[in-house]
């Protein structure tokens, strides 16, 4: 592997090695060896749940980082804005020193106190934060709108009901049943059927999850957050194109004034 190869996906196996699972951008791909089949089936299913389980704990553990809510990145972003509006640049640049401390190279790119330090430069004007702080505005609840979710469980059954998978949002395998049939697949025909069954589990999840967040009366729906990679784009489509007009501009005003 190159140092430009992409890291291999995160791998977790069971301690008797039977039962590999895979992460695959969110759907577990599960792989099981001959010997897993020897298993009664619901042990082997068994197996099948608490090795899933165990390889979403450990991408959970890898990917751990410090996080802030969208309320406090919002309130850091104003709070830049206001404060480059009201006290200039080098008097902001001053003070976040001040309150980053020696750790401030070391913050992840989306800690909201390194978003703000993005603004800090020179080039970049207060209409970016201000688009940055009208999105995050538009995902904070409507003033007594409910805010409890209730867990939910997405659940999908394979053909002839060998394989049934359970998914929930903190397990996409949060269980597994299989069918008295099911080892008679083979275990690279079973796998296969487990993981075709997982994605339509989490699939469902994902539909009960959209339902279920598109009843809280928030200011956003599934469907316009599903639209904001777009929208995001043709800002910064349009932000770029008002740049080369500029600079365009300035390079004509630059030609005229040496004659040329």
């Amino acid at each position: 592997m190159t140092d430009t190869d992409p890291p291999p996906p995160p791998t977790h196996t069971s301690a008797d090695g039977g039962v590999t699972v895979v992460d695959g951008n969110g759907t577990p791909v599960v792989h099981l060896t001959i010997d897993a089949l020897r298993l009664p089936a619901r042990e082997l299913a068994e197996l099948v749940t608490w090795t899933a389980r165990e390889a979403a704990d450990a991408v959970r553990a890898a990917e751990a980082h410090e996080s802030r809510s969208a309320a406090d990145a919002l309130a850091e972003l104003k709070n830049l804005r206001d404060g480059l509006r009201q006290d200039g640049l080098e008097a902001v640049i001053e003070r976040k020193r001040a309150e980053y401390g020696a750790d401030a190279d070391d913050l992840p790119p989306e800690d909201p106190r390194a978003m703000s330090r993005m603004g800090l430069a020179g080039e970049i004007p207060t209409a970016g934060l201000d688009a940055a702080i009208r999105i995050l505005e538009r995902f904070q609840p409507r003033p007594g709108a409910p805010t409890e979710l209730v867990p939910v469980t997405g659940r999908a059954t394979g053909p002839d009901e060998t394989v049934t998978v359970e998914s929930t949002g903190e397990y996409p395998i949060a269980g597994v049943l299989l069918g008295i049939h099911a080892r008679a697949l083979g275990p690279e025909a079973l796998g296969k059927e487990i993981t075709e069954t997982a994605a339509k589990a989490i699939a469902d999840l994902k539909d009960r999850q959209r339902t279920q967040i598109d009843g809280l009366d928030l200011p956003l729906t599934m469907d316009q957050v599903d639209g904001l990679p777009g929208e995001m784009d043709a800002y910064g489509q349009k932000v770029r194109g008002q740049y080369e007009y500029l600079r365009r501009q300035h390079d004509d005003i630059i030609r005229r004034l040496h004659g040329k």
